[in-house]
This record gives structure tokens, sequence and C-alpha cells, in this order.
């Protein structure tokens, strides 16, 4: 799925803003046929969270309904119609003009249907989506599963059992687009960089066959044309000579042009930025373009006040200048897939990624579960297809803080690796581990080991020496079983901001910009490390838990984006740090 893009082939129209919005506190508003028109009891802010939006909404987990209306432009009589959703949490139905398009299952990735048979153009017309954001142990991430619950969030209000806020809503942009009748549905590139050349390795996939020829060529006007098959695809090679490579210091993008061409006249286009870049593993260090790399940053949350998880191009642009600002050089998209506009950002900006899943705390019963298991790999799919060009994703995480100690895990997470492996095999593949390794089932399976280690918070409390032995001597335990490099993915302590103690004590902002200081430096001075990802980069909205005040205050800044004390001890470590 191509991200929208207006050029002279392609209209594009944002749906973003205000929306007619009504509680479906029964979730029977089909019942009621809010299909052709639901309650008009609000207007609410798309794209964003419903939560914060209205006090009443904060802990409303049932079905949200909105509705709007758009003159969609006569000029799109003859082109197909789309209507396209960035994401919405968790199921999704859309009706166009009283009549049902579809549906969509799943939190962080878009969706799309092509309308134009329901569209009148040149006319006003209503679109309506239905948002079902209930809590249920089969939903990615899972909730309600207390029985099984291992990590600690039992009892937690709402019942999401994971440590960030369940928010609802329509999360990312909504947009209308046209295409031609015939038009590029997906563009794949592979680059693969030699000695002084790199080869470019494409495929474009059409909508079906197409009687014409397809040209596609980089700016720098290297060219290739093909035909396309029966089915639609076209494929052949680019090789450029002394290849401009994208790194962290020079984020270089080449501009990849496809356009179909019939008798000379283009009936579709479009352009994708491409990065040429090598990512991988030498025993136990990791390279970027054959030079060693470290990687230093944090574990985040698409989280900030009012918005929720709602997207917004400010809080993107002000999180990137706040990571530059520390050092970092990379981040996880913990605990699932981020939005387009932060990947897009990422790739100019020359920080890395690693791109999670929303697997978090998988127990046994989901390992036996059918549907689990095809919907995980299903999102796996949506989630790689969408993201692999990205030059910034260094690197898949399949899931985070599940039950990795019975036996049915093992075979459940092979199943997953493999297939993430067989749609992008370029790329590393991992899963993080929360507690002690002697009997896990999974990470033997993955290209590196991920590990949560909160030794000195939730271990030795408030015993920062014995908390640091520990990290250590568990670290080279590891490796030990494993032989095989190692991340850690969270460490990290909970700070007040402003609360202020000597000697340091837990949540004082010198407790925790100690323990990240002193554990950052056990974890990249140990020969088998390859990053450390501090949790967390800013506080974050949790459910209500004795073990939370309000929000997550593990941040290095608050949830407004201020620096606490740690923040400014990192940014000296990494500014110094030859990583």
């Amino acid at each position: 799925m191509l991200y929208p893009q207006l050029n002279g082939q392609r209209m594009l129209t944002e749906l973003n803003g205000f929306w007619y919005f009504a509680v479906d506190k029964d979730n029977n508003g089909e019942e009621q046929q809010w299909q052709y028109g639901i309650p008009r009891e609000r207007e609410i802010a798309v794209p964003a969270s419903w939560n914060e939006q209205f006090q009443d909404l904060m802990y409303f987990f049932e079905t949200g309904w909105y509705e709007t209306s758009v003159e969609i432009p006569a000029s799109y009589q003859s082109e197909l119609v789309w209507l396209r959703v960035g994401a919405a949490n968790y199921i999704s139905k859309v009706w166009v003009n009283g009549q049902y398009i579809g549906s969509h299952e799943g939190a962080h990735l878009p969706f799309e249907f092509e309308i134009s048979q329901y569209v009148k153009c040149g006319q006003k017309n209503t679109i309506i989506v239905s948002v079902d954001a209930r809590i249920k142990s089969d939903r990615l991430p899972p909730g309600d599963v207390e029985d099984e619950q291992i990590i600690g969030f039992k009892g937690q209000y709402p019942n999401n059992y994971y440590d960030f806020f369940p928010y609802g809503g329509i999360n990312r942009p909504v947009y209308l687009y046209s295409t031609a009748h015939t038009y590029i549905k997906g563009i794949q590139v592979q680059t693969d960089v030699r000695e002084k050349e790199a080869v470019l390795t494409y495929q474009v996939q059409l909508n079906q066959a197409f009687a014409g020829s397809v040209h596609v060529q980089l700016a720098e006007g290297i060219a290739d044309q093909g035909v396309a098959d029966d089915e639609g695809i076209v494929k052949g090679q680019l090789t450029i000579e002394q290849p401009r490579l994208w790194g962290l210091e020079d984020p270089f993008l080449y501009s990849l042009q496809v356009e179909l061409l019939k008798k000379e006249t283009c009936v579709d286009s479009y352009r994708l930025d491409i990065g040429i870049r090598e990512v991988e593993l030498i025993g136990e260090q990791l390279y970027l373009n054959s030079q060693p790399l470290f990687l230093n940053g944090f574990g985040l949350h698409e989280d900030f006040p009012v918005l929720g998880k709602g997207m917004n191009h400010a809080v993107i642009a002000k999180d990137m200048n706040l990571l530059k600002w520390t050092g970092a050089n990379s981040f996880r998209t913990s605990h699932y897939p981020y939005s387009e506009e932060f990947l897009q950002y990422a790739d100019r900006q020359g920080m890395l990624v690693i791109g999670e899943t929303p697997f978090v705390g998988f127990v046994r019963s989901h390992y036996q579960n059918d549907r689990i298991r095809r919907q995980a790999k299903k999102v796996i799919q949506e989630m790689i297809v969408r993201d692999r060009q990205h030059p910034s994703i260094i690197a898949w995480s399949l899931a985070n803080e599940g039950d990795t100690f019975v036996a049915e895990a093992g075979p459940f997470y092979k199943e997953l690796y493999d297939h993430a492996k067989a749609l992008d095999p370029s790329r590393l593949i991992t899963a993080v581990n929360c507690v002690d390794i002697e009997e896990d089932q999974v990470l033997q399976y993955f290209d590196f080991i991920s590990l949560n280690r909160y030794y000195g918070w939730y271990e030795q409390a408030g015993r920062l020496d014995e908390g640091c032995d520990m990290l250590s001597k568990k670290l080279d335990r590891c490796f030990e079983v494993f032989q095989k490099p190692i991340m850690i993915t969270e460490f990290g302590a909970d700070a007040v901001a402003g609360l202020h103690t000597d000697p340091p004590e837990q949540f004082s902002e010198e407790y925790q910009a100690q323990m990240v200081l002193r554990q950052y430096q056990i974890i990249a001075n140990k020969p088998y490390t390859i990053g450390a990802h501090i949790w967390a980069f800013a506080d974050f909205k949790t459910s209500q838990t004795p073990s939370r005040v309000i929000v997550n205050r593990k941040g290095l800044f608050t949830r407004d984006r201020q620096p606490k004390l740690a923040a400014h001890y990192i940014k000296s470590a990494w500014n110094k740090h030859d990583g």
C-alpha cells in the first residue's frame, strides 16, 4: 500500500479536521441504523484519540462513531476514488452514502477501500466510520488476560494489562485520493552495495495487466523501461556508479520515479524516496556501511497530552529535535508500528529505527490460538510491506515482554520469525525478553538478543550498586548462553520532575540520572553489545495502577517534553562516546 501522493496523475484531498462523533455504549449502532447518519452529539478532531478531547471519554472503551461530508470534485468522475485511514483503534467499519464498504482489524496500520461506485462526483458525500475500541484478550496488543498475566499489571484500570494507555479513535490522517483505472499498486526495491557501485533491483506491481510500458528512473538520469507481465508485474535493475550511501551524518535519499506510459501519455506515476545503505552483523558487532555502530537511543511512545496517539507533525518534529539534542542515533517503535509520517521524517533526518509489532504480553493461550496466529502473521505482513522501503529501519522486533518460558512459545515465535524473514530477508529480526533467560524458549531463533532489564528498580530497589553489579553479571551470562550480540532495549527508573534528594533515592531526578548513566556505561563497555535504549524517551499516559502516578515517569523528558536531570547526563555521555 503506497502512501497517498499528489502529482500530475493523482488527486489528493485531506479529510482531517472536525468530524461529528457519537458514543455507542452498547455497541449496537448498526441496529440503530447509525450507518445512515449518526446522532450529532458533538464534534471531535481527526486525527487524534477521542479520550482526552472530552472528560467523559477518557475511560470510554466501547464503539465510537464518526461522520463527515465531503464534496468530491467532478474531475474524479473518470478516475478510481480511494478512501484511506492511516490507523484507527481497533476494529473499523466504513460506510459511504449509507453503503457498507468494508472493515479492518488492527490499531496501528493503514487501510483503504476503492469507493468509486459508491460516491457522487460533483456532489456532497457522507462518510461514516465506526471504531470498536473494546479491550479483549484476542486483540493486538491483547488485554483482559488476567488469569495468565505475568508482567505485573493485574487489576489496573482500564484492564488492558500492558503499560501504556489503550487510546481509542482515528489516530492517523484520513485521505481521499484518485488513481487511473490502471495504476501503480506497489513498489519494492532492494539495493546491493558493491565495491564501487550499487545495484538497485526493483519490482513494480500494477493492479492489472497493462498494454503499455513502465518507465523507472532516478533523478540522476539512470533509467530502465519494461513491460508488465500478465499479472501486472514489472522487474528490472538500475546500476549506480559511486553511490552516495544513506547514513547518520548524510541521510541522502535518491528519488525513484515510476511512470506508466501508453502511447507516450503518462497514465499514472509515483515518486519513492530510496536510501542505499548496508546493515550487517559481523561476529558480535553491528555495522552500518562497513563502519561499526552502537545504537544509542530510546524506547518511546506515540503519546502527547490531548492528542493521545494522534499523529501530529509538530510533535514529531519536537521529538526528533530532542532525540538529536541528546546525541541519540536510534529508537524502537515501542510497542507498535509508528505513523508513516514519523518514519519518513526519520529517513530524512538520519535516525535509525527498530520497527516493532503490537505483540505485547503474549501468554500461553495466545500461542494455542489459531486466530491469534493468523492475525499476528497478517500484522507482520502489513507492517513489513508498508515499511520495508524506509532506509531508517534496520531491524524488526516481533514481540515485547511475552511469556517465553512455556513450551508453546518456541514454535509460535519461530513461525513468526520465518514469516518475517521471507517477507524481508535483508533486515535483522529480534524479539524482546523481559525476565531471566535460563528457561527461555524463543531467543535462540532470532538474529540478536534484546533484553529489558530494571536492576536497581523493580529488583534491588533503591540499591543502585547492587543493581549495576547484577546487570553486568546477567549480561555476561546471557552471552555465555546464546553467543549472540545483545542489545538492552529497556533500562531506567521513574523520576518525578522536580523531586530532588541527597543521597539519591527512588523517584528522584538524581536516582534516575545516576542509574541511566552508570548502567549505560556498563552496557556500552561489553564487547558483545550492539546498543542501549533507555526506557523511556518521555513520560507517557498509562492505565490507573498503584505503581503509576497518572503517567509512567521513566521518561528522561516530561510528557510535555521538558528535560529532567538524566537527559543532561546522557546528553553529555552520548556526545563523548565514540561508539
